[in-house]
């Protein structure tokens, strides 16, 4: 396994899929995964996604700074994105960060389930 194909694929997918189309994220998720999202804790594939879909905007694009990886002790990836956050109608961007842990299925590095963390940060500092 490949840790920099596994985040870079995971990236990829995630982001794009986020921004077009959130419901479609499920897949992702398992009933043990937990979402983070700036403190509340939620769990489980169909609470997540209803949280992210319920998120108090419709349109955005998510712009990729940076994204760091390494294998973690359980045999999966972990990755940390950062980056800005462009919503539709709004003249400045939302700087964020987000944590995931992604699990492999096999060596071309489908995702199994992801534990995520973010914050969106309006003034340049982290939370």
């Amino acid at each position: 396994m490949d840790p920099d194909a596994v985040a870079k694929a995971f990236v990829d997918h995630y982001y794009s899929t986020f921004d077009a189309n959130r419901a479609g994220l499920a897949n992702l998720y398992q009933e043990g995964s937990m979402l983070t999202f700036e403190g509340q804790k939620i769990q489980g594939s169909q609470s997540i996604v209803a949280k992210l879909t319920s998120l108090p905007f419709q349109q955005c694009k998510h712009n990729i700074t940076t994204v760091d990886c390494q294998p973690s002790g359980a045999g999966g990836v972990l990755v940390f994105v950062s980056g800005t956050l462009q919503l539709a109608g709004e003249q400045h961007a939302l700087k964020f960060s987000q944590a995931n842990l992604c699990d492999t299925v096999d060596l071309i590095g489908v995702i199994d389930d992801i534990n995520f963390a973010i914050r969106f940060v309006s003034d340049g500092s982290f939370k």
